[in-house]
């Protein structure tokens, strides 16, 4: 096996300068490199999170865990592991990250040599009737045989390759922080019906006490009415009252079988029931995480997203550029060729070439400039478009907050008012039995506590509700370990 030949000390200073050169052009890259804008966010919220209950020492902060396991039904637990498996929306998201990996590979691919094979028999025929005559002796009709194979390597010396790979793999990330965005979106839908469902259970089981209640009182004064103890008058009334009840009956059931349809489409399933497991008062009510504005530009991954679409856009301003500079690459080309398929493989019969190739604009009438331009204004919108998710993510945290604040607010007040009520309904029924005030008193009393108690569910309901709006817009929705399509990696995989 031969050496490789050194190059004498002269001819290295003379080669010294060219490879300098190639190194530099080398490092060269076209565009801007990626700044993230300047964004101004509070230092603390307006509105500070109500802290129910202090967390364990030591405990991980929930926006970092499947913070929904907080709760303590493990019914719900299910339901969202079985939505982030089922959801098919969610399986559509996957495969577009699944896409954009490809994408990436396309991209990178670029940067490599590519090598082709190529086979190829022809049989031509030349015509004998043209000014210039065929040889004598020579057939007009011959076959030729080639095999071979070639190589092309474009050189990235402006950095066109690079840009459209930085670009390529910004668009995948943006699209797996998609994915996540709709996971948020999909877990906090599911919390959010499932703790509506156990709501309108409770409503349920509240109507059929207070129609069991009228039935009952409606029983009595019939009674009542034959023995003319009272007038007609109470008893129509309970009897409207009863039938009120009975109506309000239909109504909660058909809410809660249309929410159980929903629920089901949310995890991935044909309409069908839904199975529960606590009831609404004894799920555990977590505190409210902590966190501050600035936390929002790593939780949030729509702003994520915003943020990775304006780094492929940045990196699209230098592929543009890089128009202007002229592609230079590498081809080589080596193979056989010959008339007679016995002596194709000879070594009479071997052609080859290598060569550079230098290939640039000399005139475009605008395009490139128009290109450039077209890629810095879709840069600046993406810019804008960061800014404006970064204030929406604020704005949403706030309002998630005051709602928070006020619904723990009004539970407090619903509590008191229940009570009152109840007080009511007891000293209403003192009178009555004392012969003091008439039975429609009691009905008046008995409705309106009933009142009071769906009035404090529903309220019950939305602390859940705006606790969960809470961790959405803290882009606490998801968690890595719980979400089955597993997130792309930086590089994408080469196949060979």
């Amino acid at each position: 096996m031969s050496r490789l030949r050194r190059p004498p000390p002269a001819e290295r200073r003379l080669l010294a300068p060219g490879f300098a050169i190639c190194g530099l052009l080398a490092a060269c890259t076209m565009g801007p490199d990626y700044r993230r804008p300047e964004v101004q966010v509070p230092e603390r919220w307006q509105s500070p999170p109500v802290v129910a209950e202090q967390p364990p020492p030591g405990k991980v902060e929930l926006l970092d865990t499947a913070w929904w396991a907080a709760f303590g039904d493990p019914q719900l637990d299910a339901l969202i592991r079985v939505a982030l498996e089922e959801n098919k929306d969610l399986r559509i998201a996957a495969l577009r990250v699944e896409q954009y990996n490809a994408q990436l590979q396309v991209a990178q691919s670029q940067g490599g040599p590519q090598a082709v094979a190529r086979g190829q028999r022809t049989r031509d025929a030349v015509s004998q009737n043209r000014f210039i005559p065929v040889a004598g002796g020579a057939y007009p009709v011959g076959n030729t045989y080639e095999i071979g194979a070639g190589v092309a390597w474009e050189i990235d010396f402006w950095g066109r390759v690079r840009r459209a790979t930085e670009s390529a793999l910004a668009d995948l990330t943006a699209t797996e922080e998609d994915r996540r965005a709709l996971v948020l979106s999909l877990v906090a839908n599911v919390a959010s019906t499932y703790v509506t469902l156990l709501g309108l259970d409770r409503e349920l089981e509240l109507h059929r006490l207070a129609a069991a209640s009228r039935h009952e009182s409606l029983q009595l004064l019939g009674k009542k009415l034959e023995g003319g103890g009272v007038g007609e008058q109470p008893y129509f009334k309970a009897m409207a009252e009863y039938e009120e009840a009975l109506a309000e009956l239909t109504v909660k059931e058909a809410e809660i079988m249309v929410l159980e349809h929903a629920l089901s489409s949310l995890l991935g399933r044909s309409p069908g029931r839904i199975e529960r497991g606590k009831t609404l008062a004894s799920l555990n009510l977590p505190p409210v995480p902590a966190g501050l504005p600035a936390d929002l530009l790593v939780q949030r991954p729509d702003v994520r997203r915003a943020e990775q679409e304006l780094v492929s856009a940045n990196a699209r301003i230098g592929v543009a550029k890089s128009q202007y500079l002229p592609a230079i690459g590498l081809t080589a080309q080596y193979g056989f060729a010959s008339d007679e398929l016995n002596a194709l493989l000879q070594s009479s019969s071997n052609v080859s070439s290598f060569g550079a190739i230098l290939l640039g604009p000399i005139f475009t009438s605008g395009r490139i400039a128009g290109q450039v331009r077209e890629a810095e204004a879709i840069q600046q919108q993406k810019a804008m478009a960061y800014l404006l998710s970064v204030q929406t993510a604020l704005r949403e945290v706030e309002d998630a907050l005051v709602l928070h604040r006020q619904t723990w607010q009004r539970s407090a007040i619903r509590a008191r008012q229940l009570e009152a009520l109840r007080a009511h309904s007891r000293s209403a029924l003192k009178r009555y039995e004392g012969g003091r005030s008439s039975y429609l008193d009691v009905l008046d009393a008995d409705r309106s506590t009933y009142v009071g108690e769906v009035l404090q569910n529903q309220t019950r309901r939305d602390q859940y509700i705006a606790l969960i709006s809470v961790y959405k817009a803290m882009g606490g929705g998801w968690s890595v370990s719980d979400a089955p399509p597993a997130a792309p990696t930086a590089k994408a995989t080469t196949n060979e």
